[in-house]
């Protein structure tokens, strides 16, 4: 007999009625609200509309599908911000067609490395405790968190990304007193590339060396990030995209305005969200001390918290520490089980927190967003010659709809612009000479007074420039997910001028 099974068969000896009795319970709660989130999967990710800020990644995949250089510096040509990392351009442009864009390839690479995230999550489990409850009582934790359907499985890097630090990770745990602990650079690397976010594993494995004192271990793994970063840094600026600004774009337009409003709010739902569960997986840790979870833990939430404070910050920011909380949680329970206790405080603190999680965790679509989309893409359609040049907010919607979207996106033009990253210039000049066939906001400026939205997306001289040489057509309902407030519309706004050169 292994050594695992007969592991497994202590196990299950130790478990008294009591325990069975906790352990189904912890089953049924975590597993109720992951088949509840696993179960509008199909729905989310088939729905041809767009969901969670997904519609300027997917107008920029389109883009470098059609050969436009999206690293090129702002012109009167155009501009893309291009802040995901470049190996999510990459592999997405291999994914959609470029003349037809969809969501659902992405959604769907998306969803596999959710899986595979809840896969790693089960195997740090069984790892730590040797029990296979454990192991399959993880998987469960983390897909009962709301966010990780809802942003887990959109058409963004995120989810790749954080699998790709988090097999990193994994295989710096397995091999932590070996050289081995080297074989994580490359997959960390690939996961900063993929997107810049996640960093939580390398910093804890470079804490973890230097408090274990292995200082020839750390300058060998702080070495093989430099060859791999270094290595793929010169292949994205010289191969992949040769002649662009590839290095400016994903080093200086990378970061975003800190705002204290965003700060204090993020804060408070990480509080409300998370602050339990992170107290039980610090209370396994002060129980079965392992330092390099220790870090681990320490790192995502300090970064959560840390990066939380940008404009463009999500819950999702907070990933790495849910990662975490569905190793340890699940652990602690598993352990107070196998003590021939009963943990009523931890499984009562255990369902706080899944219920905690399940909080902003928006609908899926439903048929009436469905038709809300459609709607919105047979009146462009209808409206407007193929290829005509437009922006807006959501610029999924107007590639979808066969237009040209040579500037990404209002939103990222215009935050670039109030930092004086980049210049909106060659933008305004355009707005003001007429040169896109329709410009499609969420507010009519002529009777808008609110200074939030007003200033949401659009500049003082973006809005003049607007007002001055475009009008308003019609309004067009949003659909139900894409919408920023209840009755928010769509205002299409087309030239004044009646004779407009290249349109």
């Amino acid at each position: 007999m292994s050594t695992t099974e007969l592991t497994a068969r202590q196990t299950v000896k130790k478990l008294s009625r009591a325990g069975l009795a906790c352990v189904l319970t912890a089953f049924l709660l975590a597993g109720f609200f992951a088949v509840r989130n696993i179960s509008s999967w199909r729905t989310r990710i088939t729905y041809p509309g767009e969901e969670s800020y997904e519609g300027c990644a997917l107008a920029e995949i389109a883009r470098l599908g059609q050969g436009v250089p999206i690293y090129a510096p702002p012109s009167d040509e155009g501009f893309a911000g291009a802040t995901y990392g470049p190996l999510y351009y990459l592999i997405g442009s291999s994914l959609i067609h470029p003349e037809r864009p969809s969501y659902t390839p992405l959604r769907l690479l998306s969803a596999l490395a959710i899986l595979g995230c809840a896969a790693g999550c089960g195997l740090l489990a069984f790892w730590i405790t040797r029990s296979w409850l454990a192991a399959l009582l993880g998987p469960l934790f983390f897909l009962s968190y709301g966010v990780v359907t809802f942003h887990g499985v959109s058409a963004l890097s995120d989810s790749v990304s954080l699998l790709l630090f988090f097999a990193g990770f994994l295989v710096a745990y397995r091999f932590r007193n070996s050289r081995a602990i080297l074989l994580a650079a490359p997959l960390m690397c690939l996961g900063f590339y993929y997107k810049p976010q996640y960093i939580a594993g390398p910093l804890a494995v470079m804490v973890f060396l230097f408090l274990e004192k292995s200082y020839a271990r750390l300058a060998q793994f702080l070495g093989a990030l430099a060859l791999f970063g270094f290595g793929l840094l010169g292949f994205f600026q010289w191969i992949a995209f040769p002649g662009q600004q590839f290095w400016r774009h994903f080093f200086l337009y990378q970061a975003t305005l800190f705002s204290w409003y965003q700060f204090k709010i993020g804060l408070l739902v990480f509080v409300l969200m998370f602050g339990v569960a992170i107290l039980l997986a610090f209370e396994y840790l002060r129980t079965h001390p392992d330092r390099m979870l220790l870090c681990y833990l320490c790192c995502a939430v300090a970064l959560g918290i840390a990066t939380i404070g940008k404009q463009t910050a999500f819950i999702q920011y907070f990933f790495e520490s849910i990662l975490m909380v569905s190793v340890l949680v699940p652990a602690l329970v598993i352990k107070r089980v196998e003590r021939a206790s009963y943990p009523v405080d931890v499984m009562l603190l255990m369902a706080i927190a899944l219920f905690a999680g399940q909080w902003y965790t928006p609908p899926a679509p439903d048929s009436s967003a469905v038709g809300q989309c459609e709607t919105v893409q047979t009146y462009f359609r209808r409206n407007f010659p193929p290829h005509a040049r437009a922006i807006g907010l959501r610029g999924g919607d107007l590639i979808q709809s066969g237009f040209d979207t040579p500037f990404s996106d209002l939103l990222q033009t215009e935050l670039l612009a109030r930092r004086g990253v980049v210049p909106d210039g060659h933008l305004l000049n355009q707005i003001r000479a007429g040169w896109f066939s329709l410009i499609v906001l969420d507010f009519d400026l002529r009777t808008e007074t609110d200074p939030i939205w007003l200033n949401y997306y659009l500049t003082p001289s973006a809005r003049e420039a607007i007002k001055s040489s475009y009008q308003v057509i019609n309004s067009l309902d949003v659909p139900d997910p894409e919408k920023l407030w209840k009755d928010d519309r769509f205002y299409i706004y087309v030239p004044r001028f009646k004779e407009l050169k290249g349109n």
